[in-house]
């Protein structure tokens, strides 16, 4: 089955963490992954918060950093309070469960990722993030916690997990929008369109906003281009 994934970067209390598998579990999601955590995901305090989910915080994967928490990862999406940049497109969090749905079995994973308690992701951490989503507020302060927001996205993304295990009849052959996003990738260096270029970055961002149609004929369009430029298919 697809599966939604949930990565906390730089978590500093485990209340957090702990809270944090509580609220994906109640919304049907049971991936967790830390990155470089700065508190134990299995002390006493993360336990407590938990409140039955333990067996979220036992079943979590630890990472280093970010680049190999997402590895393997069709769609990568970053959650942030401050926008960083105006040339950056923020999604609200309420229309992800659609952009996400539209994709149909061109992917079979997608990870929500969320920074520390004090700073939010990095802008590193960001730029390695295929779509920027935010929670809008009426104010922006005082802000949502860590944990706020994780239940946050996970209620909306609760509409996904249900869908997604529904449609049994629809599983993902072969995982097709990371595929097409490579393909973009050459295509553009072809071109010799840097990915400094601000066009690069918001074609590679667009093209992460196509549904499934859109994507397989983008796919069939990077087929005719290879076998007439590079001699291949793929």
């Amino acid at each position: 089955m697809r599966e939604v994934i949930f990565i906390l970067a730089n978590a500093a209390r485990e209340e957090n963490i702990g809270a944090a598998a509580r609220a994906i579990k109640t919304m049907g999601i049971s991936k967790l992954y830390l990155v470089s955590p700065m508190a134990k995901h299995l002390g006493e305090r993360a336990r407590a918060t938990a409140h039955g989910s333990n067996d979220i915080l036992e079943q979590a994967k630890v990472f280093t950093n970010l680049a190999e928490a997402i590895t393997g990862i069709d769609l990568v999406i970053g959650s942030t309070a401050k926008k960083r940049s105006v040339s950056d497109t923020y999604h609200p969090v309420e229309e992800l469960p659609q952009i996400i749905l539209d994709k149909g079995n061109t992917i079979k994973n997608v990870a929500i990722v969320f920074g520390g308690e004090e700073s939010g992701l990095s802008n590193e951490q960001l730029a390695q993030c295929h779509l920027l989503s935010t929670i809008p507020m009426y104010r922006k302060y005082p802000s949502l916690n860590l944990a706020q927001s994780v239940m946050v996205y996970a209620t909306h993304l609760s509409k996904v997990t249900l869908t997604w295990k529904m449609k049994t009849l629809d599983p993902p052959v072969e995982a097709e929008l990371p595929i097409v996003r490579e393909k973009a990738r050459q295509i553009l260096a072809d071109v010799e369109m840097l990915p400094e270029n601000l066009i690069y970055t918001r074609i590679m961002e667009r093209l992460m906003l196509f549904n499934k149609d859109d994507i397989n004929l983008f796919h069939s369009f990077c087929k005719y281009y290879l076998k007439k430029y590079h001699g291949r298919v793929k």
